[in-house]
């Protein structure tokens, strides 16, 4: 099993908004495009910035390709939607890891 980790750097004036949004639009577009189950929403609990909130989605897939293929295209356009709403106040990265 494959897990799709995307972590989310927030500044605090976008929060309830950014958690809308991923709650209302980025896992629903993820379970709908047949790829992943469980999806997990967590705020990670350390805090580097104090005008910032760390949060970390994480989506289960059967295969790496399938994942790979979503990120590579929905969630790229998911992602540029993110830039569109909130520029520089919503910062990301992923990874892939493997669940042992």
């Amino acid at each position: 099993m494959i897990l799709l980790n995307t972590t989310f750097h927030v500044h605090t004036s976008v929060n309830d908004a950014f958690i809308k949004w991923v709650k209302d639009t980025y896992i629903p577009k993820a379970l709908e495009s047949g790829y992943f189950s469980q999806p997990i929403f967590t705020r990670i609990m350390m805090q580097v910035d104090p005008e910032a909130v760390s949060y970390a989605v994480q989506l289960q897939s059967s295969s790496h390709s399938d994942a790979e293929t979503w990120h590579d295209t929905e969630a790229a356009q998911l992602k540029e939607e993110l830039a569109r709403l909130w520029g520089e106040r919503v910062l990301h990265f992923s990874t892939y890891m493997e669940i042992i």
